[in-house]
């Protein structure tokens, strides 16, 4: 028969007994628990104030910054505007003044041809006398074959009498190498026939603007001027072709 082995045996402690002690250690578990959750919100509340802050006040330093650099681009802008306009302005203004010094000196050139003409009727200086033909005065208006012309025709005599008669006006030169003869109709808008009217009693005076045609080249001018009243006479002249600085 084999021997029974004895279980083991634990020293036994005897407490009191105390039934309210579990329910107490529960209580005082659960408001640990209550007391770390508020204690974590006013934690998380209080740094989400805190970070919230901080970023709007960035976001308004940023927002003010940024109306800084918009008012200031704005500003250059509008200086860029104003110097573009003066500058446009100067271009015009210039372009204006030399269309007025133009304008200018062609009047100081004509009121020259003028003085020369009027001091050459009331003092000739030369011997002519009766019907005499100045040499025709001639400006260059571009480089596109553009003239002006003026031509005189006048009366040097003690006694002036009413003069009726004609002119023709001939441009001789050269087209291609052949010799082309222009009457003043043909390259002038402002006369209309070949025999030019005349009637006066001190001077006539005949100008306008004249266009040759493409490849002309001018040598000579030839003049008729034919009176037929108070006496008759015919005057020949040739004058050789001579541009005159405007």
């Amino acid at each position: 028969m084999s021997a029974v082995k004895p279980s083991k045996q634990y020293a036994m402690t005897v407490v009191p007994y105390r039934p309210y002690m579990k329910a107490f250690k529960v209580f005082l578990l659960i408001l640990f628990i209550i007391v770390a959750v508020v204690a974590s919100y006013f934690v998380g509340r209080y740094y989400k104030v805190g970070f919230n802050g901080a970023a709007i006040e960035e976001y308004v330093a940023l927002q003010l910054e940024y109306k800084q650099e918009l008012a200031r681009s704005e500003k250059l802008e509008q200086q860029i505007a104003n110097l573009k306009l003066a500058t446009e302005v100067d271009r015009k203004a210039n372009k204006e003044v030399r269309a007025q010094v133009v304008e200018l000196e062609t009047q100081l050139a004509d009121l020259k041809q003028n003085n020369t003409f009027y001091r050459s009727l009331m003092r000739p200086a030369t011997g002519d006398k009766g019907i005499v033909v100045d040499a025709p005065v001639v400006l260059q208006k571009s480089a596109l074959g553009e003239y002006k012309y003026n031509l005189v025709v006048k009366q040097i005599v003690t006694k002036h009498q009413k003069v009726s008669g004609y002119l023709t006006f001939v441009l001789v030169g050269k087209r291609e190498g052949e010799i082309v003869r222009l009457a003043l109709k043909d390259i002038s808008e402002d006369i209309s026939v070949e025999r030019i009217r005349l009637s006066f009693k001190y001077f006539q005076r005949i100008e306008g603007n004249m266009v040759f045609p493409e490849g002309f080249v001018p040598e000579k001018i030839e003049m008729k001027v034919v009176v037929q009243s108070p006496r008759k006479a015919t005057i020949d002249k040739k004058f050789g072709w001579l541009v005159k600085e405007s």
